[in-house]
């Protein structure tokens, strides 16, 4: 008797540890990304009563006898099932729509992309990096007011800085993203002439108000020549003989051009037999509105910000003298018949820096599903602000829940492997199989209610009828004491 009793207590503990899943489950029916679970039982150890016999000439076979002795758990598991998807119409927003995890970390920031988790362009493992990384279903990211990409709960997101690649697929330079209080990512044309490349690194993304553009690198070409407009005259005020313009600022057209190199360009004084003293002549300040730049060949549009920095906005270019002319008040001095021999050698030299630096206003921003982050500057330019990283697992279902909708990885769910970024060659390319990203939208849970009420129904009567084996053995034993009187 005391067999059934025991067992009924062990078919009472594994239906209240169902009853307990269940619950967790219906409770976050509308947990974002939540995954459901499920409990599974198994029999314990069974006694034997007689041992199985073989046939024989004289008999058959005779089976075992065997009786059990209880229930235990045999699992506790997660169902990875896609939840269905809820739109919200929120750009922060962000559905994964397949196997795919996005990560997220906690950590110092890193100075530069070199400090952040380094991605095996072969393998797609991570390593390094002063980051407690996690990883979760749940896309209701949010913006700081320094723009920093975040969960709820204030974990990074974390993604690959985007650098533009030339013609062999080969990154261009390093894009780093700003993390100062008023930092701004870099700008990269989205719309280059050979496309995007992913850093290999993931580093915590950002979403700011404005975009530098600071290090954008000008091509071919990067200034047009600039003939002036206005006219010379002689120091008494009269118009020079064959008055057209004359100051021509010359070169460069070709070739790669960055931010903070210096431009050197002359400026001559082509017709002789003319007076001219280059003590008040000037190149007047050009305002650079208006000017055309270009982007890898491609037009970037007109500029509204300062193409020379200085306090005015304007281009600016400090002279200096180099060439010979008359020592008596620097005038070049032509008589009838004379000509001063060096007076073609005369010209100023200009030189000034070309940094395109400046501040564009975010309009808008769009998250691809490749998890590219593209944003629209005021001026209606097309930037990519970084690329969202994720990872999948051998086996997700043995990731260790740890909360405010978070995982982590263990030994039997092996280690991540992270998604591809913009730009991997194609055999190495594996961002297939990792699920797309769904822009306005959220994974539902995908717990069943109609499941879950069911289990718990049967559970609860599971649970009912193991009590009532115990006292109903009660009552048998107190039968057999009342048989002595």
């Amino acid at each position: 008797m005391l067999r059934s009793m025991y067992a009924g207590i062990s078919g009472m503990k594994v239906n209240q540890t169902k009853l307990d899943v269940t619950g967790n489950n219906i409770a976050n029916v509308s947990t974002t990304g939540f995954k459901s679970s499920r409990v599974r039982f198994k029999d314990m150890l069974s006694q034997n009563m007689g041992e199985a016999v073989g046939p024989g000439r004289s008999q058959g076979g005779v089976n075992g006898k065997q009786v059990g002795l209880g229930v235990q758990v045999a699992g506790i598991d997660t169902v990875m099932s896609q939840g269905m998807m809820q739109p919200t119409s929120r750009n922060l927003d962000v559905a994964m729509d397949g196997t795919g995890y996005f990560i997220v970390a906690k950590g110092a920031l890193p100075e530069s992309n070199a400090g952040g988790i380094a991605v095996s362009e072969s393998e797609h493992t991570m390593s390094g990096g002063a980051f407690q990384v996690n990883y979760t279903r749940d896309g209701s990211f949010t913006l700081d007011h320094q723009g920093n990409l975040l969960t709820s709960d204030g974990y990074r997101v974390m993604g690959y800085a985007i650098n533009e690649k030339d013609d062999k697929g080969n990154a261009t330079g390093d894009v780093s993203i700003d993390y100062n209080a008023n930092g701004a990512v870099n700008f990269v044309n989205a719309d280059g002439e050979f496309g995007l490349k992913a850093s290999n690194t993931l580093v915590p993304l950002r979403i700011p108000d404005s975009v530098h553009m600071k290090n954008s690198e000008l091509k071919s070409p990067k200034i047009m020549n600039y003939v002036g407009s206005g006219k010379l005259n002689n120091d008494d005020g009269s118009d020079l003989l064959n008055n057209q313009p004359q100051i021509k600022i010359e070169e460069p057209t070709t070739g790669v051009y960055r931010g903070k190199e210096s431009l050197k360009i002359e400026v001559k004084f082509m017709e002789k037999h003319q007076f001219i003293n280059p003590e008040d002549k000037k190149l007047t300040d050009v305002d650079a509105a208006g000017y055309r730049v270009f982007v890898n060949g491609k037009e970037y549009g007109a500029i509204g910000c300062k193409v020379v920095i200085d306090k005015s906005g304007k281009i600016k270019g400090e002279d200096e003298f180099d060439g010979t002319t008359d020592n008596v008040a620097n005038v070049i001095t032509v008589g009838e018949q004379a000509v001063m021999p060096d007076a073609d050698k005369s010209k100023y030299k200009w030189e000034f820096t070309l940094q395109p630096e400046c501040d564009k206003k975010l309009r808008s921003f769009a998250i691809e599903k490749d998890g590219l982050v593209k944003g629209v500057l005021d001026d209606g330019t097309v930037t990519a602000l970084g690329q969202i990283a994720t990872a999948s697992f051998k086996n997700q279902e043995g990731l260790k829940k740890e909360g405010k909708n978070l995982y982590s990885n263990t030994a039997n769910s092996g280690v991540p492997t992270v998604r591809s970024g913009l730009g991997t060659p194609k055999d190495l390319d594996n961002g297939d199989g990792y699920g797309e990203m769904l822009q306005g939208m959220l994974e539902m849970s995908n717990v069943d209610l109609a499941e879950q009420f069911t289990d718990m129904i049967v559970t609860t009567r599971a649970f009912q009828a193991s009590g009532k084996m115990i006292s109903t053995g009660d009552e048998i034993l107190q039968d057999i004491i009342n048989l002595k009187r």
